[in-house]
């Protein structure tokens, strides 16, 4: 299927999502009616749904990942606990996978080695405004967490090398975000030094920041239909971002 920007920016409004290893399906993981569901979008319609849990909280974060012969789905329940799902292709159903856990608050990371470290904290929740972040492996391979300043507007980036130092720094230099208050976003780039990033605010805005630092508004999203409001050169040149931004939220390895 023809990934298009609809499909990214419904992305970053729903918990979870990717695109399958053959690129002919969109698996989006969405809420309906309390329960987490994954349905299948092959680009016009929705072709199949699967059930995956009831045990999810109020408004529920999840994260996709897949690869050649796996397919999970990470998302922490009603009490705040991690759990996985993982798709069961002989029974067409997704099953709870039993998580092994550490005295490690914020989890252990896994090297392809098989080599574990302890991660450092997570970072705090606040009840005056909601945690809006993402993560990413950079090409260097350290771990970056990136999270909303809703007070200066800008996106944050804590960098982690691997040896328990945090490197704090702002991330979206340029324009930034100006007074947009952000639901959702992305980076468009595992390239420490491109500021590239996609973003929907919460009046349903889609911006987009480019590797110059200039801040775009492309247009309006309202169910799922998206309202350019920008050139469509502009808008091509966002499209040319997708084939590699839609590999980042099924988590895929690097070739």
């Amino acid at each position: 299927m023809e990934t298009t920007l609809e499909d990214i920016a419904y992305l970053l409004t729903i918990p979870t999502g990717a695109l399958s290893l053959d690129g002919s399906t969109m698996y989006f993981v969405v809420v309906d009616d309390g329960i987490l569901v994954e349905r299948h979008w092959n680009g016009n319609e929705v072709t199949r749904q699967y059930f995956i849990s009831e045990d999810v909280g109020e408004s529920p974060s999840a994260k996709y990942l897949l690869s050649d012969d796996v397919r999970r789905i990470f998302c922490p329940s009603a009490q705040n606990v991690l759990q996985c799902y993982q798709w069961d292709e002989s029974e067409e159903e997704w099953v709870e996978v039993t998580l092994v856990t550490q005295n490690t608050p914020a989890g252990l990371r896994i090297d392809q080695d098989g080599k574990c470290r302890a991660l450092p904290p997570l970072l705090e929740k606040t009840s005056e405004h909601p945690l809006i972040h993402t993560a990413y492996e950079a090409d260097d391979e350290s771990i970056h967490v990136l999270y909303f300043d809703h007070t200066m507007k800008v996106i944050r980036d804590l960098k982690w090398d691997g040896d328990a130092n945090w490197q704090d720094t702002i991330a979206s230099s340029g324009e930034g975000f100006g007074n947009h208050e952000l639901s959702s976003f992305v980076k468009t780039s595992t390239h420490e030094e491109e500021p590239g990033f996609l973003a929907i605010s919460t009046k349903n805005i889609v911006l987009s920041i480019n590797s110059q630092g200039q801040r775009v508004e492309l247009g309006s999203f309202d169910r799922k239909r998206f309202a350019a409001t920008t050139s469509e050169e502009c808008i091509y040149e966002t499209l040319t971002l997708l084939k590699n931004l839609v590999t980042q939220f099924g988590g895929k390895s690097k070739k």
